[in-house]
Protein backbone atom coordinates (compact mmCIF):
# COMPACT_ATOMS: atom_id res chain seq x y z
CA UNK A 1 0.00 0.00 0.00
CA UNK A 2 1.16 3.62 -0.44
CA UNK A 3 2.25 6.24 2.20
CA UNK A 4 3.96 3.89 4.49
CA UNK A 5 1.21 2.12 5.28
CA UNK A 6 0.85 -1.20 5.13
CA UNK A 7 -1.96 -3.43 4.47
CA UNK A 8 -1.00 -4.89 8.48
CA UNK A 9 -1.47 -1.05 9.65
CA UNK A 10 -4.57 -0.56 7.87
CA UNK A 11 -6.58 -3.67 8.94
CA UNK A 12 -4.71 -3.02 13.08
CA UNK A 13 -6.65 0.44 12.51
CA UNK A 14 -10.11 -0.74 11.50
CA UNK A 15 -9.81 -3.72 14.21
CA UNK A 16 -9.54 -0.65 16.70
CA UNK A 17 -11.86 1.22 15.55
CA UNK A 18 -14.31 -1.27 15.75
CA UNK A 19 -13.48 -2.23 18.96
CA UNK A 20 -13.51 1.25 20.02
CA UNK A 21 -17.02 1.75 18.47
CA UNK A 22 -18.33 -1.53 20.17
CA UNK A 23 -17.15 -0.09 24.08
CA UNK A 24 -19.14 2.91 23.31
CA UNK A 25 -22.07 1.31 22.07
CA UNK A 26 -21.56 -0.93 25.18
CA UNK A 27 -21.14 1.90 27.44
CA UNK A 28 -24.02 4.04 25.69
CA UNK A 29 -26.34 0.83 26.68
CA UNK A 30 -25.29 0.84 30.04
CA UNK A 31 -26.11 4.18 30.34
CA UNK A 32 -29.67 4.28 29.25
CA UNK A 33 -30.15 1.30 30.81
CA UNK A 34 -29.72 2.79 34.14
CA UNK A 35 -30.95 5.72 33.64
CA UNK A 36 -34.47 4.39 31.83
CA UNK A 37 -34.93 0.73 33.19
CA UNK A 38 -38.51 -0.70 33.29
CA UNK A 39 -38.31 -2.56 36.44
CA UNK A 40 -40.62 -4.57 38.31
CA UNK A 41 -41.55 -3.85 41.74
CA UNK A 42 -44.35 -4.05 44.60
CA UNK A 43 -47.56 -2.10 44.18
CA UNK A 44 -48.19 -1.95 48.73
CA UNK A 45 -51.53 -1.09 47.51
CA UNK A 46 -52.31 -4.28 46.43
CA UNK A 47 -49.94 -6.79 48.01
CA UNK A 48 -52.19 -8.54 50.30
CA UNK A 49 -49.91 -8.46 53.39
CA UNK A 50 -49.14 -5.02 53.24
CA UNK A 51 -52.71 -3.91 52.25
CA UNK A 52 -55.01 -2.99 56.10
CA UNK A 53 -58.15 -5.03 56.24
CA UNK A 54 -57.54 -7.35 53.87
CA UNK A 55 -59.40 -10.64 54.74
CA UNK A 56 -58.12 -13.50 56.13
CA UNK A 57 -55.22 -14.40 58.76
CA UNK A 58 -53.00 -16.07 56.67
CA UNK A 59 -49.70 -14.81 55.65
CA UNK A 60 -49.03 -14.34 51.64
CA UNK A 61 -45.65 -15.59 50.65
CA UNK A 62 -45.68 -15.89 46.94
CA UNK A 63 -42.73 -13.40 46.79
CA UNK A 64 -40.44 -16.28 48.49
CA UNK A 65 -41.59 -18.82 46.91
CA UNK A 66 -42.05 -17.89 43.03
CA UNK A 67 -39.06 -15.81 42.74
CA UNK A 68 -36.79 -17.61 39.95
CA UNK A 69 -33.34 -16.08 42.50
CA UNK A 70 -32.47 -19.07 45.25
CA UNK A 71 -32.86 -16.11 47.43
CA UNK A 72 -36.21 -13.54 46.26
CA UNK A 73 -34.73 -10.20 44.66
CA UNK A 74 -38.48 -8.79 47.19
CA UNK A 75 -37.11 -8.03 50.30
CA UNK A 76 -38.78 -6.60 53.62
CA UNK A 77 -37.96 -2.52 53.85
CA UNK A 78 -38.57 -0.31 56.85
CA UNK A 79 -39.39 3.06 55.82
CA UNK A 80 -37.72 4.76 58.96
CA UNK A 81 -39.55 8.19 58.70
CA UNK A 82 -42.53 6.32 59.13
CA UNK A 83 -41.83 4.20 62.40
CA UNK A 84 -42.69 4.26 65.50
CA UNK A 85 -39.44 3.06 67.29
CA UNK A 86 -41.26 1.20 70.10
CA UNK A 87 -39.91 -1.13 72.62
CA UNK A 88 -41.76 -4.02 71.87
CA UNK A 89 -41.82 -3.79 67.76
CA UNK A 90 -44.93 -6.09 66.50
CA UNK A 91 -42.85 -6.98 63.64
CA UNK A 92 -40.13 -7.98 65.53
CA UNK A 93 -40.76 -9.67 68.51
CA UNK A 94 -43.84 -12.47 67.72
CA UNK A 95 -46.04 -10.99 70.71
CA UNK A 96 -48.19 -14.24 70.91
CA UNK A 97 -45.16 -15.67 72.45
CA UNK A 98 -44.69 -15.82 76.12
CA UNK A 99 -43.39 -12.90 77.70
CA UNK A 100 -39.66 -13.25 79.60
CA UNK A 101 -38.42 -12.12 82.87
CA UNK A 102 -38.03 -8.44 81.20
CA UNK A 103 -41.33 -8.12 80.42
CA UNK A 104 -40.42 -8.85 76.18
CA UNK A 105 -41.80 -11.66 74.10
CA UNK A 106 -39.59 -14.18 74.33
CA UNK A 107 -40.07 -15.22 70.55
CA UNK A 108 -38.58 -13.24 67.39
CA UNK A 109 -41.30 -13.05 64.50
CA UNK A 110 -38.52 -13.35 61.25
CA UNK A 111 -37.71 -17.22 60.83
CA UNK A 112 -34.62 -15.93 59.74
CA UNK A 113 -34.12 -13.22 62.14
CA UNK A 114 -33.16 -10.37 59.66
CA UNK A 115 -34.60 -7.58 61.72
CA UNK A 116 -31.76 -5.87 63.68
CA UNK A 117 -32.42 -4.18 66.84
CA UNK A 118 -30.39 -1.48 68.36
CA UNK A 119 -31.24 1.46 70.99
CA UNK A 120 -31.40 4.93 70.07
CA UNK A 121 -29.58 7.56 72.45
CA UNK A 122 -29.73 7.87 76.37
CA UNK A 123 -31.12 3.82 77.38
CA UNK A 124 -33.31 4.30 80.51
CA UNK A 125 -32.89 1.23 82.74
CA UNK A 126 -35.15 2.32 85.52
CA UNK A 127 -38.30 2.43 82.66
CA UNK A 128 -37.34 0.56 79.31
CA UNK A 129 -40.79 0.98 77.84
CA UNK A 130 -39.33 4.59 77.67
CA UNK A 131 -36.36 3.78 75.60
CA UNK A 132 -36.21 4.04 71.56
CA UNK A 133 -35.39 1.49 69.39
CA UNK A 134 -34.26 1.42 65.40
CA UNK A 135 -35.20 -1.54 63.33
CA UNK A 136 -33.20 -2.44 60.57
CA UNK A 137 -33.80 -4.72 58.09
CA UNK A 138 -30.91 -7.08 57.22
CA UNK A 139 -31.23 -8.02 53.55
CA UNK A 140 -28.47 -10.68 52.91
CA UNK A 141 -31.00 -12.22 55.33
CA UNK A 142 -34.38 -11.61 54.34
CA UNK A 143 -36.00 -13.21 51.92
CA UNK A 144 -39.68 -11.35 51.32
CA UNK A 145 -41.46 -13.80 53.46
CA UNK A 146 -43.71 -10.95 54.44
CA UNK A 147 -44.45 -11.91 58.32
CA UNK A 148 -42.90 -8.48 59.53
CA UNK A 149 -44.74 -6.70 56.91
CA UNK A 150 -48.27 -7.70 58.24
CA UNK A 151 -47.45 -7.63 62.11
CA UNK A 152 -46.03 -3.77 61.39
CA UNK A 153 -50.13 -3.26 59.75
CA UNK A 154 -52.42 -0.93 61.94
CA UNK A 155 -53.52 -1.15 64.43
CA UNK A 156 -50.42 -3.04 66.35
CA UNK A 157 -47.92 -1.33 63.68
CA UNK A 158 -47.43 2.04 61.97
CA UNK A 159 -46.87 -0.09 58.38
CA UNK A 160 -43.45 0.86 57.88
CA UNK A 161 -42.58 -2.34 56.68
CA UNK A 162 -43.36 -3.06 53.23
CA UNK A 163 -41.93 -5.38 50.43
CA UNK A 164 -39.86 -3.98 47.67
CA UNK A 165 -38.48 -5.36 44.15
CA UNK A 166 -34.02 -5.26 45.25
CA UNK A 167 -33.24 -4.53 41.46
CA UNK A 168 -29.27 -5.02 42.65
CA UNK A 169 -30.90 -8.43 42.84
CA UNK A 170 -33.54 -8.85 40.44
CA UNK A 171 -32.78 -10.56 37.25
CA UNK A 172 -35.46 -8.57 35.35
CA UNK A 173 -37.22 -11.39 33.71
CA UNK A 174 -39.56 -10.29 31.33
CA UNK A 175 -42.52 -11.53 32.80
CA UNK A 176 -41.93 -11.97 36.44
CA UNK A 177 -43.12 -15.62 38.07
CA UNK A 178 -44.02 -13.82 41.16
CA UNK A 179 -46.69 -11.31 39.02
CA UNK A 180 -48.17 -14.62 37.21
CA UNK A 181 -48.78 -16.25 40.77
CA UNK A 182 -49.60 -13.22 42.35
CA UNK A 183 -53.34 -13.41 43.09
CA UNK A 184 -53.63 -9.73 43.50
CA UNK A 185 -51.63 -8.18 40.33
CA UNK A 186 -49.37 -6.88 43.29
CA UNK A 187 -46.18 -6.62 41.06
CA UNK A 188 -46.02 -3.72 38.18
CA UNK A 189 -43.50 -2.84 35.67
CA UNK A 190 -42.30 0.80 35.67
CA UNK A 191 -39.28 3.27 33.75
CA UNK A 192 -36.43 4.67 37.05
CA UNK A 193 -33.94 6.84 36.80
CA UNK A 194 -31.85 4.81 39.13
CA UNK A 195 -32.93 1.36 38.89
CA UNK A 196 -30.11 0.17 41.36
CA UNK A 197 -30.98 2.15 44.67
CA UNK A 198 -34.89 2.28 44.98
CA UNK A 199 -35.96 2.58 48.68
CA UNK A 200 -37.91 3.89 51.42
CA UNK A 201 -35.01 3.71 53.58
CA UNK A 202 -32.42 5.46 54.64
CA UNK A 203 -29.08 4.17 56.22
CA UNK A 204 -29.05 4.49 60.05
CA UNK A 205 -26.30 6.66 61.67
CA UNK A 206 -23.33 4.79 63.35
Amino acid sequence: MSDGITRRDALGRVVRGTVLLGLGSTAGFLINKAEGQVVWQVDTSRCVNSRLGEAGAEVCMLCTTQCVVAQSAVRAINSFRDCGRCYVCPAYYNIRSAVDERGLPSEKLCPRDAIRRTPIGFVDPEDPANNFYEYVIEEEKCDGCGLCVKACREPLGLGSIVLKVRHNLCVDCNRCAISIACPHDALFQHKVADALEPTLARQPQP
